[in-house]
């Protein structure tokens, strides 16, 4: 009976935590909104009648701030100006000297989406500007307040309908999800003679919403993969451009299923090599050696020649041993059948040499997969750290190391290990 094909690789589920550092925005949005400028000549009439000639601030740092899912931008501004009516050449003004420049507070609220170009959007937004003094202007006693309000409400807008296509700009993460999707497409070796390699396979990447954390907003690239280790040739690479943007959920931990397949192929032709040798003075000689899986269980075949014709089958439960970290084929023993066909014929083909050639093609009977499981934490973290771009910073750490499960397919062992840990950038 022959066992099913081998399942694909488990889907593993990698959540990387980005941190945008609002102040990243901050260049950019200075340069929309100037810390001192001078207007002169605004028009700034209302039905009073009044023209502001000339209106001068300065205004303080900008301060950025996440809330839930909106950016929260405050500053202040001192400011102070002259006025005059229409056709009339008398002028005075608020905010001159001796008096102190008079004060505005400017606040504006934004909500940050995801756009589908891997950018960040706004939308919805809020604009209050709050005139703290009075401007009275006492030579004409006017009082210019309302005028001046209508004037910063002007400016207030035309930052923030400017803001709106900056941040886009500045706030654009495809860089950094392109990164990340390359880097779990290629293959990684893990040993220096170029024959173990590990496989990310990445199916797919997910994005949550951006959420307000003070300082930083914060959102989350959830990497979805079928990773495996696969022995032999170099796999291919193959070339998946980075999925179309959509939105997900991630948990705070990565959980990464990784396969480890240790083909019989090799094994075959190891074994076969040391039996050939070690029975051609025999009267039973090994012609050829077959390894084959069914369930949890280890055949290994044997065409025999000789005193004796036909097929021999030793079995093998390969077992996880957790002290040593090492799998382990340590149980070799013949079927049933097979005993009692090589006890008819009192053959010199004993367990012992099947099943030492065996130990001999594995290792001695102890694959060391603790040391590849090592190189799999060590190549993942390699993937998982470091300076992706200018100001763009990301750190991992697995924190265990499991395995699962020990299985056969019909052309290989397969060690089903777990990985998990925490995965984060930040954007500065």
């Amino acid at each position: 009976m022959t066992s099913p094909p081998a399942p694909p690789a488990a889907l593993a589920v990698i959540p990387v935590r980005v941190t945008y550092v609002l102040s990243a925005l901050r260049p950019s949005l200075d340069s929309l909104f100037p810390e001192r400028d001078s207007l002169s000549e605004a028009r700034c009439a209302n039905a009073a009648g009044l023209v502001c000639h000339q209106y001068v601030y300065r205004r303080d740092s900008l301060i950025l701030r996440g809330t839930e899912n909106r950016l929260q931008i405050d500053t202040r501004l001192t400011y102070r100006a002259r006025v005059g009516t229409l056709g009339s050449a008398r002028v005075a003004g608020c905010g001159y000297a001796p008096e102190a420049m008079r004060r505005a507070d400017l606040h504006m609220t934004t909500a940050l989406f995801w756009r589908r170009d891997w950018r960040i959007g706004s939308r919805d937004t809020r604009l209050v500007a709050t005139l703290r003094d009075p401007c009275l202007v006492t030579a004409l006693g006017l009082n210019a307040t309302r005028t001046l309000q209508s004037v910063i409400d002007k400016q207030l807008a035309a930052f923030a309908a400017q803001a709106d296509s900056a941040i886009p700009v500045a706030g654009d993460f495809r860089p950094l999800a392109d990164s990340l999707w390359r880097s779990f497409l290629a293959p990684t070796p893990l040993d220096s003679t170029g024959t173990l390699w590990l496989l990310l396979d990445p199916q797919t990447v997910r994005v949550t919403p951006f959420v307000g954390a003070g300082r930083n907003i914060t959102t989350t690239l959830v990497l979805y993969a079928r990773p495996r280790v696969l022995a032999g040739a170099r796999p291919a690479t193959v070339d998946k451009p980075l999925p179309v943007l959509a939105l997900g959920e991630g948990a705070a931990d990565f959980r990464v299923p990784v396969s480890v397949e240790l083909p019989f192929a090799e094994l075959q032709r190891m074994a076969l090599e040391q039996l050939a040798e070690e029975t051609a003075r025999q009267s039973v000689k090994v012609d050829s050696v077959l390894l084959r899986g069914a369930g949890d269980s280890l055949f290994v075949d044997l065409a025999v020649s000789g005193a004796l014709t036909g097929r021999l089958t030793l079995v093998s439960r390969p077992r996880w041993d957790a002290a040593a970290r090492e799998l382990r084929l340590d149980d070799l023993d013949w079927t049933l059948q097979s005993r009692g066909r090589l006890a008819r014929i009192k053959a010199t083909l004993a367990t012992p040499l099947v099943a030492r050639a065996v130990r001999r093609a594995t290792s001695g009977g102890r694959v060391p997969l603790g040391a590849q499981l090592d190189s799999v934490r060590t190549e993942l973290l390699l993937k998982l750290n470091g300076t992706l771009a200018p100001g763009v910073v990301m750190g991992s750490s697995v924190r265990d190391v499991q395995i699962l499960s020990v299985r056969t397919t019909p052309s290989a062992i397969v060690v089903q290990a777990f990985l998990s840990g925490q995965s984060g950038v930040w954007v500065q």
